[in-house]
């Protein structure tokens, strides 16, 4: 665990994906170093392979936004590992979510905001 945590903090993550050959075998957060180690009285030293959540839920990089959306309503996490069948190409984020639709919300308000904001020509 002493190598994950360094890991993260060198990278300023605060989640690390556990692979083995092509496949994702399990992650490890922030999270788990705090709950799983820290607060059982563990140490560093404790191997990774105890403290990850085994077989985590990806989704793929073709898949629609709404899988992930749905994969992160039905679960209690705030990291969503990308993998194909070489392994992982990427992490979603609840917060990339959340970011990507306020942006949808900006971009469909702006023209609204827009009209609503410019002075109307009264007709003589």
């Amino acid at each position: 665990m002493r190598d994950v945590a360094r890991h993260m903090d060198y990278s300023g993550v605060g989640c690390v994906v556990v692979s083995e050959g092509q496949g994702v075998t399990g992650v490890v957060t922030d999270r788990d170093l705090t709950l799983r180690v820290l607060a059982r009285g563990g140490d560093a030293d404790t191997p990774v392979g105890r403290v990850m959540s085994e077989r985590p839920v990806v989704v793929r990089p073709g898949d629609e936004v709404e899988v992930a959306f749905d994969t992160f309503r039905h679960h209690s996490f705030r990291r969503l590992p990308v993998a194909d069948e070489e392994g992982v190409v990427g992490m979603l984020t609840i917060d990339d979510l959340l970011l990507q639709m306020h942006q949808l919300t900006a971009d469909l308000l702006t023209p609204v905001v827009k009209e609503i904001s410019e002075p109307q020509r009264q007709s003589d």
